[in-house]
Parts: C-alpha cells; sequence; structure tokens
C-alpha cells in the first residue's frame, strides 16, 4: 500500500451532499437496497436504482429530482426496479430520456440488453446510456468487473473537485484496487461496501481498517449495523447519511 502524509485528512467538513435511500444488501429489505443521491457541481445523481429504491423515490416525491443515473451492477438490488423509475419519468412526468452512465464497454452493452428487454426499442425513449466520462468531465469511472462476482461487469466511480473527492465503490470483494492512488486527492470521502461476515463477493470490514487509520473519510454500506462486531471502527452510512 502507498504511503500517505502523516496528517490524517478524516474530517466531517464540508460534508459531502450524498443521501442514501437504502443502505443493506439484498437480502436486508428492511433496511432498502443500497442506493444514493448525489449532487455534484448543482446536478443531482441517482447511484443504482435496486427493488426498493423506486417506491422509496415516489414515497419521497423524488423521481423527478436525479438528472442521471449511475449503474455499479445488474443484480437485482441494484437495477430491480430502474424500468419502472424509466417509466415514470417518460410518462407521468414527460421528462426527457434520463441519461444512464455505466463504466465498462460491456457494462453499457448488457444494461441495454436488459432494458430493451423490459422495455422495449428503441430505448431511446426512455434513456441515453453514455460512459461516465463522456457525460462529465469531473466523473470517473474504475472497472471492478469480476471482483464482485466472476461473470459479471462492474464499475466504481469518482467525483472530482478542486475541494472535494468523492468514491462510491459499488459492491466488490475486496478495497477499491484504485484506492491508494488516490490518496493524494484533497478531502477523499468513500463510501464502500462492507461484509461482516467473510465472503468473495463483499469487501470484509478488517480489510478497509488500514484506509480508516490512514486517515480515509471511509463510511460503509450495504450491511446491517446490527451486524457489526465490537472491533468494527467503520462508521457506517446509517448513521449519518440515510434519507429521513
Amino acid at each position: 500500500m502507498s504511503s500517505r502524509s502523516s496528517t490524517p485528512i478524516r474530517s466531517l467538513e464540508p460534508k459531502p451532499p450524498i443521501s442514501f435511500l437504502g443502505a443493506g444488501g439484498a437480502h436486508d429489505v428492511h433496511l432498502g437496497n443500497s442506493a444514493a443521491l448525489l449532487t455534484w457541481e448543482g446536478e443531482t445523481f441517482l447511484i443504482d436504482c435496486g427493488f426498493t429504491v423506486y417506491p422509496r423515490l415516489v414515497q419521497k416525491n423524488l423521481v423527478e429530482k436525479p438528472q442521471a443515473i449511475l449503474i455499479t451492477h445488474l443484480h437485482d438490488d441494484h437495477i430491480g426496479s430502474l424500468s419502472a423509475l424509466l417509466y415514470h419519468r417518460h410518462f407521468l412526468s414527460k421528462l426527457p430520456p434520463t441519461p444512464l452512465l455505466a463504466g465498462t464497454p460491456e457494462l453499457r452493452q448488457k444494461l441495454h440488453t436488459y432494458l430493451a428487454y423490459l422495455m422495449g426499442e428503441p430505448l431511446e425513449r426512455f434513456a441515453t446510456i453514455l460512459a461516465p466520462e463522456a457525460y462529465r468531465p469531473y466523473l470517473k469511472s474504475f472497472d471492478t468487473s469480476g471482483l464482485h462476482m466472476p461473470h459479471m461487469p462492474s464499475a466504481a466511480y469518482l467525483f472530482t473537485s478542486p475541494s472535494l473527492n468523492l468514491l462510491y465503490s459499488g459492491d466488490i470483494g475486496k478495497p477499491v484496487p484504485a484506492l491508494p492512488s488516490l490518496a493524494t486527492l484533497p478531502m477523499l470521502w468513500v463510501f464502500h461496501d462492507v461484509a461482516f461476515h467473510r465472503t468473495p463477493t463483499h469487501a470484509h470490514y478488517t480489510e478497509l481498517i488500514p484506509f480508516y487509520e490512514q486517515g480515509y473519510n471511509l463510511w460503509g454500506y450495504h450491511c446491517d449495523p446490527a451486524q457489526a462486531p465490537p472491533d468494527n471502527p467503520i462508521p457506517l452510512v446509517h448513521s449519518t447519511f440515510l434519507l429521513g
């Protein structure tokens, strides 16, 4: 792991403009699927849209809030209500096609195939699928394909600015490989999936502790906080970033 300054970078200021619609795993239905609304440079992004997300957006009158949607991977707890959201935005809200941002060519192709099967062609009535970097210059994606499930394309996403940077991991079986190389970014916040039982599909909390101890603004999601062991030092988004 690369070395860092001895001065901790962890700080609660400025707090990043992110709210989680849910922060549970696929089977923690009472916590909602992990998904977030993030406002960056005046634009609001929805990150993932699992099967609990569209109902939550309706409940909170937020269906029209996102200008674009980022997809980390194609499991149902991350895209399970995406088509319903797109239908609502198109037919009821009369919005133009929604930009869908996916970090690898394979992820974009499979996302198109999935949605076209559900919604019909031309899919462009409802959505435009793009690389994040082609959508906004402050967006960067990291290919994490095969690091969650062997057969599955996936991506992590970095939002950048001169004073504040934010990494969102998606589901991944170990710390995002790019994390050490991002150490020099000013005010880096990391929202990373966390598991409290060892599994090849999610990052075990002990593997993230070294980053936390080096001062990363690291917060865990995709977990049930009731299952956190006593020695877990990593703060969970459930305490601070869940949408009320």
